[in-house]
Order: structure tokens, then sequence, then C-alpha cells
């Protein structure tokens, strides 16, 4: 079946297959199984995201490469895909290149997160890095939080280490909020963006399809 017919019979679902964002070639949309599998050999190849003897400058990522990275990487990201409610709610998406799935972006909101709160985190190969668009893959998504979901603030976090997501999350507008130092003593960065300051640096003309009813599902 063709991807897009597929995600438009899994929005009648779950709201979130139906959002779709684009701006200059790059599209963000919820991934089928298909691009998880090539995220997943991306995330299998050693080196394929992070430079090997690094993984710790991404929270979270696996210590192993090969079958069992890629296991444990569609077990998350299916885990992601769930009823979107006001208490929680998840919206993966796939980062989509000149045709490519080239990486993963998600926009969220926990249980124990404040009103208006969105999570923002995203990964790219490491072949498509240092060209500018993890900058755009954030501001993409922050036009979804601010300009279409009404958020008041979004968040993220990256490993002390991890310089480049840092610089990123600065010329998005993020400002360092707290530390944490983890239970495996990796230093966590905690950073926040208000709309005021991402409206200063708002990309011009992003397209954004099928709030409506992934809005609808998720507000009280």
């Amino acid at each position: 079946m063709d991807a897009d017919l597929l995600r438009a019979d899994l929005a009648a679902l779950y709201p979130q297959f139906g959002l779709r964002v684009a701006h200059a070639g790059t599209v963000l949309v919820a991934p089928t199984d298909e691009e998880l599998l090539e995220l997943a050999e991306v995330v299998a190849e050693p080196g394929g995201v992070v430079a090997p003897g690094r993984e710790g400058e991404l929270l979270g990522w696996p210590d192993v490469t090969g079958e069992p990275a890629a296991r444990r990487f569609l077990e998350w990201a299916w885990r992601l895909r769930e009823a979107p409610a006001p208490a929680r709610w998840r919206a993966p998406f796939a980062v989509l290149d000149g045709g490519r799935a080239l990486g993963l972006a998600v926009l969220a909101h926990e249980l124990d997160d404040p009103a208006g709160t969105a999570r923002t985190s995203s990964w790219l190969a490491r072949g498509d890095q240092g060209r500018g668009l993890g900058r755009r893959v954030r501001l993409m998504l922050l036009e979804v939080a601010f300009a279409h979901l009404g958020m008041a603030r979004a968040v993220t976090g990256a490993a002390e280490g991890n310089a480049a997501s840092r610089r990123v999350s600065r010329r998005c507008g993020y400002r360092e909020t707290q530390r944490v130092t983890g239970s495996d003593g990796v230093v966590e960065v905690h950073a926040a963006v208000t709309p005021a300051a991402w409206r200063r640096r708002r990309l011009p003309d992003v397209d954004v399809e099928g709030v409506e009813a992934f809005l609808a599902a998720i507000s009280s």
C-alpha cells in the first residue's frame, strides 16, 4: 500500500498519522513501518548516527550496534503509537528529505509535564548532519507546537557533551534551565523556549496539515 494512503487510514484511529509538516523540501510525517525499518538500518550501522565511542552524547542511545540496536529502536518507536489524550500525547515524525527517511523527530507531552508544555527531540543520520537540517527540523516542530497547538513552552534535553544538539537549541531560541546528573554520571542539560523567542527565528512558509483532528484529541 502507498505510504500516504496507509497514513490516511491510520489517521482515522490515531490522529497523529494525519500530521504533515513541510518546508523547503523537508517533510515531517508519521513514520510507517517501512520508514522505521529504513531508520533502524541507520541506527544499527556503527557510526550511523553518532561517532563510535561517543554514544553517551545521545541520551538513552544504545551502546550496541547491529540487530540488537535495530530491535531496540523499533520497539521504542512502536511504543510511541498510542491514542493521543490531553494528559499524554506523542507525535513521532520521520524526517524525509529528497525522498529518503534520514531521521526521527518527536513532539510530545508527558503525564508529568505542566499544562501547555511540549517536549521536542530529534536525531539525524550522521551523513546528513552539519548542513542546517537539524535546526530546520526543530523549528518545524516548534511551528506545530506554538502556531497550531497553542503550547506555551517547549523543552528539550541533551547530554552536556552533545555540543551539536545544544548549539541547535540555542539557535532556535532555547535557554538552559537546569542540569541533572543521571545515575550513569552523564550530565543532562535541560533547555526551554517560549513562543516569543521562537517567533524571532520562525521559518517562513512552513506548511502544516492535519492539525484539526489531532488538536481535538488532545484538548480537554
